[in-house]
């Protein structure tokens, strides 16, 4: 993604609605991964950014490695105090075989440099243990589309059943998929297709900004992010139809994780 974005999203992340309901998300997965195995987690990143779900990742007690392809995002990460991120690109990044119970990537498996995802998910499965379990979150609908997907480099946007098709000819069950940031949806929907239109077509991509940016006025981030854990707590039970990103959990066997079971729809 263009440079300034790292900054953007180091300035953002442990405060801005969306980051911190999608890093709770996450921690929720891996708290009952590492209730059910009895121990913290050995963990890699795929694609850390600026490491603020890396840094909240450790605080649970866990093993973290991991990777970027940005020089720019492992030395924000060093002003988090994480030094174990490594300068890797997921096309081609060997990962120790069998060594992980979890991996994660968000947001990272859409970008343009990302050449086959069917082979970086293959190469994810391979660093798993047996039954080790991979969590993606991953833009959702081309129609959603907007300078936003400019700025940080977007190859496609994916649907649920596309994920999930994907996943599974890399080899994985998939457990779990919904769409996420969907009560909220229909907002959303409007402001990236009036962005598109007011945007036109004569833009420098090297100056597009994306949505990413300090939260809004406080009231405004405490509100929305009220909406996302409302939402996060829907998702114990159910999965959601509609959203601007899409959530997947699987694992390199059959297993289970609590109620999170089924690949919900093939779209």
């Amino acid at each position: 993604m263009n440079p300034i974005e790292y900054t953007r999203m180091f300035e953002a992340e442990d405060r801005h609605w969306w980051y911190v309901g999608l890093h709770a998300l996450v921690l929720s997965v891996l708290r009952r991964e590492s209730r059910r195995l009895g121990r913290p987690l050995e963990i890699f990143d795929a694609g850390c950014g600026t490491g603020r779900l890396v840094q909240l990742m450790q605080q649970q007690g866990h093993r973290i490695e991991g990777c970027d392809a940005s020089e720019e995002a492992l030395r924000l990460c060093r002003l988090r105090g994480i030094d174990t991120m490594a300068l890797a690109d997921l096309n081609s990044v060997e990962i120790e075989p069998g060594k992980y119970d979890v991996i994660t990537s968000i947001d990272v498996l859409y970008h343009v440099d990302v050449i086959d995802d069917r082979t970086v998910m293959r190469r994810l499965q391979n660093g798993l243990r047996p039954g080790g379990m991979l969590i993606l979150n991953l833009v959702a609908h081309e129609f959603l589309r907007s300078t936003h997907d400019i700025a940080v480099h977007t190859r496609e946007r994916y649907t649920r059943g596309m994920l999930c098709r994907r996943l599974e000819e890399a080899g994985f069950e998939v457990k779990f998929a919904t769409y996420r940031v969907s009560l909220l949806f229909p907002v959303i929907a409007v402001y990236r297709l009036l962005s598109r239109f007011a945007a036109g077509r004569d833009l420098d991509p090297k100056k597009v900004a994306s949505d990413v940016s300090s939260p809004p006025h406080r009231l405004i981030n405490a509100l929305l992010l009220k909406t996302v854990e409302l939402e996060n707590v829907l998702l114990r039970a159910t999965s959601l139809p509609c959203g601007s990103s899409v959530f997947v959990v699987t694992r390199k066997q059959p297993n289970s994780i609590g109620d999170m079971d089924g690949c919900n729809e093939k779209d």
